[in-house]
């Protein structure tokens, strides 16, 4: 299969990702779309070679050239839907599959949002199910063709949507990977272009305008969607800046979304549902206008301070004692009885079945409390502080 034409190969549409077309080309063989390209690229030992997800973004050209010879399709065609060709000016950051890129391996791949109405309007034409290139860009939340919320959820098995193409009455279906069910149906939720999906639409084509021709406002972007969705309380909190706006005690995102709280550009890494919440978020906080040169409203600029890591540092007490002189150390069996004592305490016995997250709260107060109370200078030393009733 390496170097010859494939017998049967369709013709890519004009809106199609390109993992989308290798994936149709692959389903008439029985096969995924990286199966497919294995087969082409190592054609003597296809069950051995290396799967690595196809890049919608920018692949190697290489590859490019072998698909495009194998299903007989002129290779700039194949190029031009790839989404750097589409979208030239726009950082691999603002597309969805940025995770073929990650430089952490341990966060999963954001899943591929659908319209299920888009593969109705398919069905209804007489040909193949395809996904739109434009599902990949990282503010897309709405179907501007159908004013349906994008859905990244298989709507059969609940499970992180990716999808995988079968070929049934000799068209390619999209279906769910994980439980092979059929992705059919009137679309995401809520209604046709409701009040909702129009500010989302609003939203999320200005988002585009500023990404693809405007790199001053991107950068502003950029900074305020980092910002909502920075640790909020505590730099290691999983719990974004944005909670302040939603104002609902005790919320938190779902465990998708909170593996993002921190990370650089977060808004493609996001679910569907907290991309959308992201955008209302901004609409709410700077009225569509988020890349105006006045400066956040006091509201936003309020939210916005609250972040853990642009929290001004507490300046350090005047009164606080001086480093203790050599001869004042403590020795290695010091900080050992002290570790003993941390791990006998009734707190840090408690927290024994709190998530790691909470643990590492309480062992670092138990740890600043034993510092506190066996290493400051004891009255009489130089820099120490007198007891508050002498004080007093």
């Amino acid at each position: 299969m390496g170097g010859r034409r494939l017998p049967v190969a369709p013709r890519p549409f004009r809106d199609e990702a390109l993992s989308s077309w290798l994936g149709r080309v692959a389903c008439r063989y029985g096969l995924d779309a990286p199966a497919l390209a294995a087969c082409l690229a190592f054609p003597d030992d296809p069950f051995d070679a290396p799967r690595p997800p196809i890049d919608d973004i920018s692949p190697n050209l290489g590859q490019v050239a072998l698909w495009a010879r194998a299903g007989v399709v002129d290779p700039a065609r194949l190029r031009r839907m790839t989404l750097a060709e589409r979208h030239p000016r726009r950082l691999r950051a603002w597309f969805l599959n940025r995770g073929l890129a990650a430089t952490r391996p341990v966060t999963p791949r954001p899943p591929a949002p659908v319209c299920l109405a888009c593969f109705a309007a398919d069905r209804a034409a007489g040909h193949d199910d395809y996904c739109r290139a434009s599902w990949l860009l990282a503010e897309r939340c709405v179907c501007p063709a159908h004013g349906r919320i994008l859905i990244d959820q298989c709507p059969s098995c609940h499970g992180t949507l990716q999808v995988a193409f079968r070929l049934r009455d000799n068209r390619a279906r999209a279906v769910c990977a994980r439980c092979e069910g059929a992705l059919e149906g009137g679309g995401g939720e809520g209604d046709r272009f409701s009040d909702m999906t129009a500010v989302l639409l609003t939203m999320q084509a200005r988002i585009a305008a500023a990404v693809d021709h405007a790199s001053i406002y991107r950068g502003r972007l950029e900074e305020v969607i980092d910002t909502l969705w920075s640790p909020l309380d505590d730099p290691g909190a999983s719990r974004p800046t944005l909670a302040l706006w939603c104002s609902q005690p005790g919320w938190r995102p779902s465990v998708e979304a909170r593996q993002v709280v921190g990370r650089p550009m977060p808004l493609g890494l996001l679910p569907v549902p907290f991309r959308g919440l992201t955008l209302v978020a901004l609409r709410d906080l700077f009225a569509e206008d988020v890349t105006a040169p006045a400066g956040p409203p006091e509201r936003a600029a309020w939210i916005l301070g609250r972040v853990a890591f642009l929290r001004p540092t507490r300046a350090k007490s005047p009164r606080a004692p001086a480093p203790l002189p050599v001869q004042e150390r403590r020795s290695l069996a010091d900080y050992q009885r002290l570790a003993r004592e941390i791990l006998a305490d009734p707190d840090w016995v408690a927290a024994v079945d709190l998530p790691e997250r909470w643990r590492r709260r309480v062992l670092g107060r138990l740890v600043d409390k034993a510092l506190d109370a066996a290493f400051s200078p004891a009255p009489g030393v130089a820099g120490a502080s007198a007891p508050p009733e002498i004080a007093a």
